[in-house]
């Protein structure tokens, strides 16, 4: 029996259809975009953003727009027509590490947001490990010998690098409290003298500011490293695992030809010293310093005169060139003079040595580890006034509305036996 003529022209016009809606879909492209910017958020301007597939063949180029008045909105890029699919966006910053993200595109625009070129630890596993066994971090040599070998005891470390072995028995905010290795001696220590905390096994039990502030520090520049064995080690740049438990350290190289990190234990560590580019932390300070000492001089002076002139006396004559300015030069030339005196002053204090674990209970730092912070200080000034805030009653009723409004929730509810 024949099929119809009808019924097959009407399934070559459904094909066809299906064909075209197929077809249309495919054709539909979108529009990719996004920021980019460094590890630290500042957004780049002119840098090559690439497109390419998942085999990283180069697809499209464009540049990220600069910025208007160099600081406002810089770092954008864009691609538009793009089919749907997986693709790689690579963003080359002009520095070791740039940015290489994988996206999926789907039926819609797709906005990557900002993109940085954050290096995360690198991921490694450990192979051809057969014994199970837990193994000891070396014990610091104690005097007398403590005959036990299974309680866990602690290292306590302060700021100035002295080290004790003891048993913690609790610690509270404000104030660490312990038992003498080997003796029945009782003690505590304020945290605010602590710079860390670890036990025998190597496991992290507290890091005070000044220590995350100073791995935060060496992390951003080169330098060497100083073991306890005495060996040294040159890098280009340093990672800290954000671990808490047997910490290690990844040192990279340029000269290695592979890119790959070497491990280090964070306890064989001794000292890290930051290379020259720590010069730029003291050029830094050098230009805030003299921009808050010309501040508070403008201030003061327009206070004392009930006028604005004192701050047009810092400004450049534009309307007479041949007549000098007051005040101008000499503010620019203090810019200068903060910086060196900055400078001077850092070599003088030996800020690039970074010390983190001692050698022993009776050697302590060469220097205090101690890190000022003017968060932290404006905070504690402020303590004895924000305190009292906390007992009023205004304040109270404040921190207790979340719990009145859920418990007026809970009486708007209907019991199942009413």
């Amino acid at each position: 029996m024949e099929p119809d003529q009808d019924s097959v022209a009407i399934e070559n016009d459904s094909l066809s259809i299906a064909r075209a809606d197929s077809l249309n879909a495919f054709k539909e492209r979108f529009t990719i975009y996004g920021k980019a910017a460094y590890g630290n958020g500042v957004l780049v301007p002119d840098a090559e953003v690439t497109l390419m597939d998942t085999l990283e063949k180069k697809l499209e180029t464009t540049r990220t727009t600069t910025k208007l008045f160099r600081r406002f909105f810089g770092g954008r890029f864009e691609f538009e027509n793009i089919l749907p699919g997986e693709y790689i966006i690579s963003v080359d910053l002009g520095t070791r590490v740039g940015i290489k993200k994988r996206i999926h595109l789907k039926s819609k625009n797709l906005d990557l947001g900002v993109v940085k070129n954050e290096v995360e630890f690198p991921k490694y596993e450990i192979g051809d490990y057969t014994d199970s066994t837990r193994i000891y971090f070396k014990r610091m040599a104690t005097d007398p010998v403590e005959p036990d070998s299974i309680n866990i005891r602690h290292i306590v470390v302060g700021l100035d690098g002295s080290a004790n072995t003891v048993q913690i028995d609790s610690i509270l905010r404000d104030s660490v409290f312990y038992t003498l290795s080997g003796e029945l001696t009782r003690d505590s220590i304020p945290m605010d003298d602590m710079y860390v905390i670890y036990n025998d096994y190597g496991y992290m039990i507290h890091q005070s500011r000044s220590f995350r502030d100073r791995i935060n520090e060496v992390q951003k520049r080169d330098g060497y490293v100083v073991f306890h064995s005495g060996d040294t080690l040159n890098f280009d740049n340093i990672f800290f695992e954000p671990s808490l438990k047997t910490p290690d350290v990844a040192t990279f190289h340029y000269d290695d030809t592979t890119g790959l990190p070497r491990f280090h234990s964070f306890y064989d560590i001794y000292k890290v010293y930051t290379g020259p580019s720590y010069i730029e932390r003291s050029v830094e300070r050098g230009f805030y310093s003299a921009l808050l000492f010309h501040g508070t001089s403008i201030a003061f002076q327009a206070w004392r005169k009930k006028s604005g002139q004192p701050a047009l006396n810092y400004l450049p004559n534009f309307g007479n060139p041949e007549k000098k300015p007051n005040s101008y030069y000499s503010m620019i030339t203090s810019f200068s003079v903060f910086t060196l005196g900055w400078v001077g002053y850092d070599w003088y204090m030996d800020r690039r040595s970074n010390y983190f674990t001692p050698k022993d209970e009776v050697t302590p730092f060469p220097k205090n580890m101690f890190v000022f912070s003017s968060k932290e200080w404006a905070i504690n000034q402020a303590q004895p006034f924000v305190e009292p805030v906390y007992e009023t009653r205004i304040w109270k009723w404040w921190k207790k509305r979340e719990e009145r409004k859920k418990e007026r929730k809970r009486s708007k509810r209907k019991s199942v036996f009413d």
